[in-house]
């Protein structure tokens, strides 16, 4: 909908287990868990998208699960009242409001596409 809007948007810690144990990468990096953020994008309409975002840990890649919700943290508020719908619209107002940083944003992206 044109006018639907998004009210809240909430950030929840995950803990994956890995079922065949840690995952292990060059110079002795590993991980045993992967520490998820799962993103809920409320709607003024009742809908409620999800999206998700997985580090690999902090030395594997430029990103970093608490990273994810500091981001969420920072971003979500100047979110609020836009149109979950209009993905090019909020995918600007995030790239303008939070420089760099996609893995916080695909979160939400993903969860705006969940609303679709």
């Amino acid at each position: 909908s044109d006018r639907m809007k998004i009210t809240k948007i909430e950030a929840y810690q995950v803990d994956l287990p890995l079922v065949d144990g840690d995952y292990c990468w060059a110079d002795g990096k590993s991980v045993s868990v992967y520490d998820s953020t799962v993103v809920a994008v409320h709607t003024d309409s009742g809908i409620v998208g999800f999206g998700e975002c997985v580090p690999l840990g902090p030395n594997y890649l430029p990103s970093y699960a608490a990273g994810v919700r500091a981001g969420i943290k920072e971003l979500g508020p100047k979110l609020i009242g836009l149109n979950p719908t209009m993905l090019k619209a909020l995918n600007s107002e995030m790239d303008y409001n939070l420089k760099g940083h996609p893995y916080v944003k695909s979160a939400i992206d993903m969860a705006c596409w969940d609303i679709l």
